[in-house]
């Protein structure tokens, strides 16, 4: 062999070697990046979990403030619709009062709130005919045994009202109906009725 070749075969096994060499680097420097990549993609993985589990737990959370919302507002609707069942029987119960109590009922409330002077009572339909004139009468013998002057006529219109009456003076009207008693007492009592209902 002579120089030539030996020079030859001396560059090829350097040229193998480094080649060899490089090969192994990258590999080497391959693994390296993957491992960089697989750890990075792992925190990613870790981070982007993490942040689900932590948006599961708000929506989690919303969902069950909305929930507990709308079964408060359902709970607050029944009572509500209770608490107006309970006074529109209350109305109806008053308005349906044999006719002595409810006439009684209903001078009491007249000779609260009548003024010292003439005046129409209007009824609605019902009242008008079973309690009308004879009502009138005996409202102003105690009118006047009161020592008022009030002189009270009945009106030949007829409310719309369950029951109650309206007082037509010449300036004014005091509505005493049904309705607007019960209105004027719920504030007070509507409260106290939502217990009752409901056991609270």
């Amino acid at each position: 062999m002579n120089g030539a070749e030996k020079i030859k075969d001396r560059i090829l096994a350097d040229a193998r070697a480094l080649s060899h060499k490089i090969l192994e680097d990258a590999k080497l420097e391959a693994q390296s990046i993957l491992a960089s990549a697989e750890k990075e993609a792992f925190q990613k993985v870790t981070v982007m979990t993490e942040q689900a589990r932590e948006e599961a737990v708000l929506i989690k959370q919303r969902f069950a403030a909305a929930t507990g919302m709308e079964d408060r507002k359902k709970l607050l609707k029944i009572r509500q619709d209770s608490v107006n069942e309970a006074f529109q029987a209350a109305l109806q119960r008053l308005a349906d009062l044999p006719k002595d109590q409810y006439g009684a009922f209903l001078e009491k409330i007249l000779l609260n709130t009548v003024k010292d002077e003439n005046c129409e009572i209007v009824f609605n339909q019902r009242d008008k005919e079973r309690l009308g004139d004879a009502f009138v009468k005996k409202a102003n013998e105690k009118l006047a045994g009161q020592g008022m002057k009030t002189r009270l006529t009945l009106a030949k219109d007829a409310l719309s009202a369950a029951g109650g009456f309206i007082l037509r003076y010449e300036d004014m009207e005091v509505n005493c109906t049904l309705e607007v008693l019960i209105n004027m007492a719920r504030p007070e009592l509507e409260s106290e009725v939502a217990a009752i209902l409901l056991d609270e």
